[in-house]
């Protein structure tokens, strides 16, 4: 059977994106499941190699955009050719995936503010990946070690939390979670958690009623269409159970609430993955490290493991 093929997006040039890519193609031995498209221009992984990491640079297959752009490279900056170039990247790879030259995408972090100053009105890669696939109902899962968890909001500030926090939301993020089952649990029905939003899950209405109201009756929705989803549960003790493997996933309402439990697991190695694209799509679990970027000593461990998530989703894809 041939390689899986994953098109790699170096993001941000003044982050450290283009760095932990290319120490990742370094380490590789060849005799992995799957091989590498570093996407990005051949002057910024040349220069990483020749100027940062003080050595050649090896055979590589890159790919580039059909729009070239020259800058200088310069990190830990924000510039308006940067923010460009890192989305012109993950255009290309899209269109990669899409086209079957690759299997999956996996991308480096981009700068918000570089991608607004670059032209593009996006929060970030979601959202722009939403826009490249013509997709509305992606969910955001962060995978740990032994604990995944789908995001039903992701980055809402909290003072607008019960306001973005809707029936649709929460029914989205449990239907994300389990047709995700084809990707982590093989043909086994995926068994779902659903945190409450409230301390103590509400405690019965008294410290607030959304999980009467709104959560309950979603997750009773849910469970009448077969889906096999409890809840909803306090966030305290419920993930406990879940590092023990009580459940598959569990859907939270907001961003910490899921991304704090799976970072004190496996902070450096979680993994980010946008559910419901027509297209799989793993990412690294930190930003672009600007202040340590080109300085040489940023890690490719998050890297590494979000090549192996999308090449077990791959995998169990074909078998599903």
């Amino acid at each position: 059977m041939n390689k899986i093929k994953l098109a790699i997006t170096t993001g941000d040039p003044a982050g450290i994106g283009a760095e932990i890519a290319c120490k990742f193609a370094k380490s590789l031995s060849g005799s992995e499941e799957y091989e590498i498209i570093l996407v990005s221009y051949e002057h910024i992984i040349r220069h990483t190699f020749e100027k940062l990491l003080k050595r050649p640079m090896p055979q590589l297959t890159i790919a580039e955009p059909d729009e070239k752009l020259e800058f200088d490279m310069e990190y830990g900056v924000i510039k308006p050719e940067y923010g460009k170039a890192s989305m012109l990247f993950v255009e290309k790879a899209v269109k990669m995936v899409r086209s079957g030259e690759a299997d999956a995408l996996v991308t480096c972090p981009i700068n918000k503010a570089a991608i607004k100053a670059g032209g593009y009105d996006f929060p970030g890669h979601t959202e722009f990946l939403g826009y490249l696939t013509k997709c509305r109902n992606f969910s955001m899962l962060m995978v740990g070690n032994k604990v995944r968890c789908v995001l039903a909001t992701t980055h809402v500030p909290m003072e607008n939390l019960v306001e973005k926090l809707d029936e649709k939301a929460v029914m989205n993020a449990i239907l994300n979670a389990n047709s995700a089952g084809q990707f982590f649990c093989g043909k086994r029905q995926p068994r779902i958690a659903v945190c409450g939003l409230n301390p103590h899950a509400g405690d019965n209405g008294a410290l607030g009623d959304e999980e009467i109201t709104l959560i309950s009756p979603v997750i009773e929705i849910a469970q009448a269409e077969g889906i096999d989803v409890e809840g909803p549960f306090p966030a305290d003790s419920l993930f406990v159970k879940a590092a023990k493997g009580d459940y598959d996933f569990v859907v939270v309402m907001y961003h910490d609430q899921g991304l704090i439990p799976v970072k004190m697991e496996s902070f450096g190695n979680a993994v980010n993955v946008t559910l419901n694209l027509p297209i799989i799509r793993t990412s690294v679990d930190h930003g672009t490290a600007f202040d340590i970027a080109g300085k040489g000593i940023a890690s490719c461990t998050s890297i590494k493991r979000a090549s192996e998530v999308a090449a077990e989703m791959v995998k169990n894809a074909r078998l599903a």
